[in-house]
């Protein structure tokens, strides 16, 4: 069994810990350096609340590459922080798993020619949820018979872009598949959200939540909703992992768990893997 050597980027954050709580957990992956601008020269351990792991954490990924062999960098930091270390880790060849949001789609088109030009792979996901993605994929199914429908997505107050990632990726891919759509939205009227792709979304953020969106399509004389709660960050762990385990296997990045999806087709696979 091939066993991947692995690095959180982020680590001191919330999701960070979580991943990294996944790793230590699994036999084939094994984290060899933990990366966050806090903590630096703490033990993982220390971080988590137990025994220690001999990781120490670095502010420095250049360095920690150059120190460790590395098969997977995972990162749940912020936007700048990630566009740093993503492209100095594909620089080195050095497969990504990014779960940091915010980037438009030229950006993204960067990291896809980068990992091209080095040989590597990437994946990016905006949500690693397995409810979320599917809730993404039926939101594009009913699109095609619902000419209106908002977004109303709920976060935590500390999460920094607005609307969220998935709520995005959600107005983008029902539009994909929409036919013409009878949503009017009055511009002048500030308490209606911002559109996007042709929908209106609606961002709250208020201490407590975690990641939480609904869909609500209208019909003529009736409403249908669709809703996802991530109610801890464990949910996302099965997805994070999954993908870096298959990071490795192409070249250029891959978006959306809904890629790899078929994996949890397999009730084998999926007993394994949860």
């Amino acid at each position: 069994m091939k066993v991947l050597n692995t690095v959180v980027v982020g680590a001191y954050g919330k999701m960070g810990q979580e991943v990294i709580k996944g790793i230590l957990k699994s036999s084939d992956l094994k984290l060899v350096g933990a990366v966050d601008v806090n903590g630096a020269g703490q033990d993982v351990g220390e971080l988590l609340g137990v025994k220690e792991t001999g990781v120490i954490m670095s502010d420095d990924l250049a360095v920690l590459l150059d120190q460790e062999k590395v098969h997977v960098v995972i990162d749940f930091s912020h936007k700048e922080a990630a566009t740093l270390n993503v492209t100095t880790a594909l620089k080195r060849r050095v497969a990504v798993v990014m779960g940091t949001t915010g980037f438009a789609t030229e950006e993204l088109e960067y990291f896809d020619r980068l990992a091209r030009k080095n040989l590597v792979g990437m994946f990016f996901a905006s949500n690693f949820s397995l409810g979320a993605v599917l809730m993404m994929k039926y939101a594009r199914e009913l699109a095609r018979f619902f000419p209106q429908a908002e977004i109303l997505e709920y976060h935590n107050e500390k999460k920094k872009d607005s609307p969220s990632g998935t709520a995005l990726a959600t107005a983008r891919g029902m539009r994909e598949c929409a036919g013409p759509l009878e949503n009017e939205a009055n511009k002048e009227d500030v308490a209606r959200g911002g559109e996007f792709y042709g929908y209106q979304v609606h961002s709250i953020r208020l201490k407590s939540l975690v990641a939480h969106q609904e869909v609500i399509f209208a019909g003529v004389g009736e409403l249908l909703t669709i809703r996802h709660d991530s109610y801890n960050r464990e949910c996302f762990i099965p997805g994070v992992l999954l993908a870096v385990r298959e990071v490795t296997s192409w070249k250029g990045l891959n978006i959306g768990l809904e890629s790899i999806l078929d994996y949890f087709a397999t009730p084998l696979k999926r007993s394994v893997f949860n």
